[in-house]
């Protein structure tokens, strides 16, 4: 082979393995952008790890592993920092930990964020929308009720105190209408897990509770037993939140870290079949004043202290 021919194949071999490694370079990135770290710098929560992970609606760590142990890995690679689970026992455990610096991050619901914004000055960092997440007063197929305003001088049977879409959402629906039961316009009935069976053997007048109840009323009344009286607005989302000691600094890389990998940390969330609640849920901005109707609702239930809303072991 002459001389110029061995030069144009070392070219073109060269060529070939450098169009190679950039191929490679390229699906790396890809995969790589599957589970990407967030942008910004790590270093500004350094001295916090671990960083401390609970959920408000769990009890035990023991199922805090069997329900987050997946979202907890997602969120240590997406973030760069090293993740590790706190149990909360109850709302006022997890009020205590996050005032005293002994909980970092928590995911929670609207009434509890009201106590722990008022009790530990917690930080919204991210707002998780849940479908079909609202309240509902349901009356019988035969009763004469037409409106909201026609529950004064009824019974009405809730969830337990302090259910976000169960008995304040309700509560919520009977201020805007005008009533108090405070006054005594209505008298709310709570229940714990009885709420349905009452309503269904005919027990109250009325039952509000989450609108996604209404299956199970009808499995447990008759498909044309049962009838909404009327359906509230939706309700705020489920959040992250951040104590406030981690500083402006690291809740706002935490902030951005939630939202930009968004879909790896929510299929985390729900791929273990034990968060059924956020499936087709999306990461949203998070504003205190969003939860403005759940502090009214408090105040319709009698709380204008919210703290003073017992745990469900208290009630």
């Amino acid at each position: 082979m002459s001389r110029k021919l061995l030069t144009l194949s070392a070219v073109a071999a060269a060529t070939a393995l450098a169009l190679t490694a950039c191929g490679e370079a390229d699906a790396d990135s890809a995969d790589a952008g599957d589970n990407a770290v967030a942008s910004g710098d790590a270093g500004v929560c350094a001295e916090f790890e671990p960083l401390r992970f609970s959920d408000t609606g769990v009890e035990g760590l023991e199922t805090l592993v069997l329900e987050f142990e997946d979202f907890r890995v997602a969120l240590e690679e997406t973030t760069g920092l090293e993740v590790e689970f706190e149990p909360m026992a109850s709302r006022t455990a997890a009020a205590t930990a996050l005032e005293y610096d002994d909980l970092d991050v928590l995911l929670t619901g609207p009434a509890e964020y009201v106590v722990l914004k008022e009790e530990a000055d917690a930080i919204p960092l991210t707002g998780v929308t849940r479908d079909n997440y609202k309240a509902a007063i349901f009356k019988r197929a035969d009763s004469d009720l037409e409106s909201v305003e026609d529950l004064e001088g009824t019974q009405v049977i809730t969830k337990e105190v302090g259910s976000t879409s169960g008995h304040l959402g309700p509560l919520e629906m009977m201020d805007s209408a005008g009533l108090d039961p405070n006054a005594g316009d209505v008298e709310v009935m709570p229940l714990s897990d009885t709420h349905i069976e009452a309503f269904a053997t005919g027990d109250g007048d009325a039952l509000g509770t989450g609108i996604s109840d209404l299956e199970a009323l009808e499995e447990a009344m008759g498909d044309e037993e049962v009838e909404i009286l009327a359906e509230g607005p939706d309700l705020p989302n489920d959040l992250f939140i951040a104590r406030t000691g981690l500083g402006e600094d690291c809740a706002g890389y935490l902030q951005d870290s939630l939202n930009e990998n968004q879909d790896v940390l929510l299929e985390a969330i729900v791929q273990t079949g034990e968060n059924d609640k956020y499936i087709d849920s999306e990461f949203v901005d998070a504003e205190d004043a969003d939860y403005d109707p759940t502090r009214r609702a408090f105040e319709a239930a009698g709380f204008d202290q919210y703290a003073d809303l017992p745990d469900e072991d208290e009630q």
